[in-house]
Order: structure tokens, then C-alpha cells, then sequence
């Protein structure tokens, strides 16, 4: 643990490549009941609000993913095709320093992590809690595997697009502040949500601050999608359970409706109103889908209910 806050600490893995810097929430006696993963572009810390009151019951962990926040591994562009890479990076988390499975829990790219790391290795999963995944027809998998795929939707996705032409330095953490207030995918963020994400997504330099996560590497993720999340389903230990945006979801309803063919054991909702930026918006909907899946994998929890 390097430092610590009323929120939350500060905490640190070393893995092959390098370090992963995460914050915990909760008792830290015990091992991690949930690992949460964040969002593309975004860190752990963006999601305080959402997980502090989690750890009044639960130990909670979320990391930063390679490419995001303050975890130093390696992070290039070139030959960076899927979110395997992220996937395997939680592997090997779980096994050489949590030591027990996990409900395994994220938004958006974070979700989707999330289900793959499960389907991969079903015995590190206590089940998985996803808010709006990134789950898109199997056309669309299809599609990413043919030559040039991930470099075409970087140039060809609006999304991606966008992110490569981020502004990625400021003044300082207070004038990024002030700059993204209520901007963009920001508009519903409150102040303290800005500056958790400000406070990890910036890191300072001789001349201001800078972007942890590059805009070059956050639009190669944006098209990074040469995994397949229809293949992990099937595989991933229940409960399963799943939240989706109501307005512009990263999970189509069609998506939303074969994961129940696949998985009847499924719970699926959806947040009439709500858009991709749910456990922002609707921090409480978000908590309780966390705390379900939580609590389905771990009945010895009931009574704290």
C-alpha cells in the first residue's frame, strides 16, 4: 500500500511486465470479494463514489488497466488487437496475488474484461457483474479478424476517432477541471466524479499535466476487438448479471436478448433514461448489480443484508 485517504487506498501488484496500481476499499484482512474494472479512457478512482459504499460490506478492489491510470506496463499501440491483453493482465493478478476467486465486475470495456477473464479461467470467478458491456453481434467479431481490421475502425469509428484528437495536456489538475465540467461524455459527471477522474486519468509533468492515457492508445482501444465475448459466455461460472443504458447502450438489445438464449440463468435489466455513463448517473442501480452478484456467490453475506 503506498498511501492512503478516507476514501479509499492506495495499492500496488507487481506483475511480469510490470506494475498494476489499484485502490481497495473495505477490509483488508480478508482477500478481495470484488475486483471492478473501469472503462475505456477512464481509472479506478473514477468509480469512488460508486464502490466507497460497497466496501461497508464488502472488500472491494479496482485496478487500472495497462494503458490507463497510474498502472506502469508497457502500453504500445502496435499489435494491440484485443482486450485479451487486459484479460490476461487480470489473470494474472487474481492468481499470483489475490489467491481466491472473485466476483468480477466493470463498466463498459471493464465488464467485458471482465466476462472474458471468467470464460477464460471460470475457476477465478465468483460470478460477473457488468454495467453496459461492450457486446456487439457476432458479425461484428467476425469482421475484426480480417487483415487491418483494428487499424480501419481507429480511422473509421467515430468513437475512436474522437479520442485520437483529445486534448491531452493542461495547465494543471484544476484547470482540467474546470475544462471538462460539463462537457462531453462529463455532462453528467458531479464535481467530486471530475476530480476523481482528474486526479488518476493526469499525471504531472515539468510543464503541466498530461493524460495517462494517451489518445493514440485509448482510440487503439476503442478498435481493438479481436476477442469474443459470445465465446466467454457460455464458460463463465454464475451468477451473471448485467445493467444496461437505456439511451445509445454499448449492448443492443438484440445483444442483450441472445445472452439470455445462451444464458437463461442470466439477470438482464435495463435503466429506463439512463445512458453509457450509468454508474455516473445512476451510481445506486450500479451498486445494487454489484452487490447482487455479490451476494448470489457468497449466500454467508445474506445476513449483513
Amino acid at each position: 500500500m503506498e498511501s492512503e485517504s478516507p476514501a479509499f487506498r492506495r495499492v500496488s501488484f507487481e506483475l511480469k511486465a510490470g506494475r498494476m496500481a489499484g485502490l481497495a476499499w473495505g477490509d483488508a484482512t480478508r482477500p478481495p470479494d470484488i475486483l471492478f474494472l473501469h472503462a475505456t479512457g477512464f481509472n479506478a478512482r473514477t468509480y469512488n463514489t460508486l464502490l466507497a459504499p460497497l466496501g461497508e460490506r464488502f472488500h472491494v478492489l479496482a485496478v487500472d488497466l495497462r494503458g490507463h491510470g497510474q498502472t506502469m506496463l508497457p502500453a504500445h499501440t502496435f499489435g494491440y488487437g484485443s482486450w485479451n491483453r487486459h484479460r490476461d493482465d487480470v489473470i494474472e493478478l487474481i492468481d499470483h496475488h489475490i489467491g481466491a476467486p472473485v466476483t468480477l465486475a466493470g463498466h463498459s470495456m471493464g465488464g467485458t474484461v471482465s466476462l472474458l477473464t471468467a470464460g477464460r479461467r471460470p475457476d477465478l470467478a465468483r460470478g460477473v457483474a457488468m454495467i453496459d458491456p461492450v457486446i456487439m453481434s457476432s458479425g461484428m467479431y467476425g469482421f475484426a479478424q480480417l487483415p487491418g481490421a483494428p487499424l480501419w475502425w481507429s480511422v473509421m469509428f467515430p468513437i475512436a476517432r474522437g479520442a485520437s484528437r483529445r486534448r491531452s495536456t493542461f495547465e494543471s489538475k484544476e484547470a482540467a477541471v474546470a475544462a471538462l465540467t460539463g462537457r462531453g461524455v462529463f455532462k453528467s459527471f458531479k464535481p467530486e466524479q471530475i476530480a476523481d477522474y482528474v486526479g488518476d486519468g493526469f499525471n504531472e509533468t515539468p510543464n503541466g499535466v498530461k493524460l495517462a492515457c494517451t489518445p493514440a492508445y485509448e482510440a487503439r482501444t476503442f478498435s481493438a476487438m479481436r476477442h469474443d465475448p459470445w465465446a466467454a459466455l457460455p464458460k463463465a461460472p454464475a451468477p451473471i448479471v448485467i445493467l444496461r443504458a437505456d439511451v445509445r447502450s454499448t449492448m443492443p438489445r438484440a445483444a442483450a436478448a441472445r445472452v439470455l438464449e445462451i444464458r437463461p440463468d442470466a439477470r438482464v435489466a435495463t435503466v429506463d433514461g439512463a445512458t453509457h455513463m450509468l454508474p455516473i448517473e445512476r451510481p445506486d442501480r450500479a451498486r445494487a448489480a454489484i452487490e447482487t452478484a455479490a451476494l448470489m456467490a457468497n449466500p454467508t453475506y445474506r445476513d449483513l443484508v
